[in-house]
């Protein structure tokens, strides 16, 4: 087994371990959503500080499973290390997550609605420098019918995305240091909003403009 793939497995064992061991120290409603200005919004049975640790097996098992049944899981050889990769982020992602969720509902002062944005701000930067080594499947990547009917759409639109995304994470980091609340969450989805829609646009531009040349 993979160095990587074993300290993925260590994470998600380990954030069961912590639910079990801080489980009685838990008041018996937690919070479990925050809102734009970082004030706890909802509250759930304390037995949901286990919902995060369950979601990252099935998405651990998801993304190990999905190249299985992808009718171009060839491609995913020519990108392992890359996938493997986006993998680790997404799982560190959500670990992160667990334990800010964990020490908010054991009472520290947790500024959710800066350190969210800063995690987001650092997977993006992560996936957007893994996002152009992709290869053409119909599980990963800026999946649109221009993008899986031509590899140079494809490349293009994922070269643009990874970029897009690099800039996404780099605005976000900044602007978690420069502003609160409204402001910090509105570039947030803003920047986010550009970087998914604006590959989409061009891997259509760039099949017509491919089209034409034929």
């Amino acid at each position: 087994m993979k160095k990587k793939n074993i300290f993925i497995l260590t994470l998600i064992i380990l954030s069961f371990i912590i639910s079990f061991m801080f489980y009685n120290k838990l008041p018996n409603n937690i919070p479990i959503h925050w809102g734009i200005n970082g004030e706890i919004d909802r509250y759930g049975p304390k037995y949901y500080i286990f919902l995060e640790p369950i979601i990252l097996v099935f998405s651990y098992l998801l993304f190990k499973f999905l190249p299985k049944i992808d009718p171009r899981k060839h491609n995913y050889k020519k990108y392992e290390k890359s996938y493997e990769n986006s993998i680790f982020a997404f799982v560190l992602f959500f670990f992160s997550m667990f334990i800010l969720t964990l020490l908010a509902s054991l009472g520290y002062n947790v500024p959710i609605s800066k350190f969210v944005p800063f995690f987001v701000g650092v997977l993006f930067i992560i996936l957007g420098n893994y996002l152009p080594k992709s290869r053409s499947n119909f599980y990963f990547g800026i999946k649109t019918p221009w993008t899986l009917s031509d590899d140079t759409v494809w490349r293009k639109t994922h070269r643009l995305g990874g970029k897009l995304f690099t800039i996404t994470g780099v605005i976000t980091l900044i602007s978690t240091l420069l502003f609160n609340g409204t402001t910090l969450f509105s570039i947030l989805i803003t920047c986010l909003l550009i970087s998914s829609l604006l590959p989409s646009i061009m891997s259509y531009i760039y099949f017509k403009n491919i089209e034409n040349k034929k």
